[in-house]
């Protein structure tokens, strides 16, 4: 099969040219390079807009976390299918209860691992294994320079506290550590302090606004906590961007704007393989099966999802970027899209004199 367009492993700049021809390499022979182990929903946090997180009494309604045992054999054979980079999450994955032991086996196996925490957990017992068996890196989410912000953020106290403290920690360990921050409207006002904070610290920082909707059970307030006047606004400007500079092409199916197509997975705590973590689809257990076979599948499902037939013939399709993950969380499913969905970009379509810029593309 020939690919016309540009994947997304070509754009990565800030990758070093020898794995930049890795990644390529991958992309061309669907080799999964890059994977993600989401090792439980549990949390010490309860932040607002999370879209995994579930109370330990509600986990057995939605599924069984993988084991230990489980998580050391998908590793495994994970490393002999050419999975190299690893990113271990969750939840908040130093709560799963095997964690210590899942830990020691996976870095012991030669993967790249990025550790995704909250960072709140470190000092104790946590900071001696990462002593002992340290990642490549760890990625930190950030959501507030304050206990007080915290509070209203992730419904804890002293969570700033105890995240500093962790950072501090991390950082007398020499372990490169990324800060990222989700800003809603309970810390949109704190953005600049979490930019100070990261300066002072001399540590990379990443933000973001899109929340998304959750479609696997977490108690999520996404819609209510999102800064959607500024969403608004970033929107519009895309649509100006995509009538005047780079209309999108339809024509590519919903997995080819994503990084991980062809060469990336994710694993969800109760061992379903998907491409996103934002699809509650496809059901690709991996429990029941080999990891090379469970990616045969993925590639598959990848290659034959499609848009809903509406995004064919809509008149905004060109201005209208999207891609899987958002439409299943937005409207409950990447096979259709809902009237309130698309109801905005039409009228900030129509507000641009889109119907006049549209000949262009006809």
């Amino acid at each position: 099969m020939s690919y016309e367009f540009e994947p997304a492993c070509r754009r990565m700049e800030w990758l070093d040219p020898f794995y930049k021809a890795v990644w390529e390499k991958a992309f061309a022979d669907a080799i999964p390079i890059s994977g993600t182990f989401e090792l439980t929903p549990r949390c010490n946090f309860n932040c607002r807009m999370c879209y995994v997180h579930l109370k330990p009494s509600e986990i057995h309604k939605y599924g069984k976390e993988l084991t230990a045992k489980e998580w050391i054999r998908v590793a495994r054979e994970a490393k002999e299918a050419g999975t190299t980079w690893l990113c271990i999450t969750g939840g908040e994955p130093l709560m799963h209860p095997e964690f210590e032991t899942i830990w020691k086996e996976l870095t012991q196996m030669g993967f790249f691992i990025t550790l995704q925490t909250n960072a709140s957990m470190i000092e104790g017992k946590f900071q001696k294994l990462l002593e002992d068996y340290p990642p490549k890196g760890v990625k930190i989410t950030l959501y507030g320079s304050n206990d007080e912000i915290y509070e209203q953020v992730c419904q804890v106290p002293n969570g700033f506290t105890k995240v500093d403290q962790g950072i501090r920690t991390l950082k007398e360990m020499k372990i490169p550590i990324q800060l990222v921050s989700t800003i809603i409207r309970q810390n949109e006002e704190d953005v600049k302090r979490m930019a100070f904070y990261a300066y002072c610290h001399q540590l990379p920082w990443v933000m973001t606004a899109g929340v998304k909707s959750s479609v696997r059970g977490a108690d999520s307030e996404a819609k209510d906590v999102r800064v959607q006047e500024k969403l608004d606004e970033q929107k519009k400007k895309e649509i100006q961007y995509r009538l005047k500079e780079a209309p999108v092409n339809i024509e590519r199916k919903p997995c080819n704007y994503c990084k991980d197509y062809r060469l990336g997975y994710w694993i969800t705590w109760d061992g379903e393989m998907r491409f996103c973590s934002f699809m509650n689809e496809p059901h690709i257990k991996i429990r029941e099966q080999a990891f090379q076979e469970a990616w045969k599948k993925l590639i598959r499902y990848e290659e034959e999802l499609d848009w809903p037939e509406e995004c064919k013939t809509c008149k905004v399709q060109k201005v209208c970027f999207k891609c899987a993950g958002m439409l299943n969380a937005e409207c409950g499913s990447p096979h259709k899209v809902t009237e309130e969905f698309c109801e905005k970009i039409k009228k900030w379509f129509d507000e641009e004199k889109g119907e006049w810029v549209w000949d262009r593309f006809i």
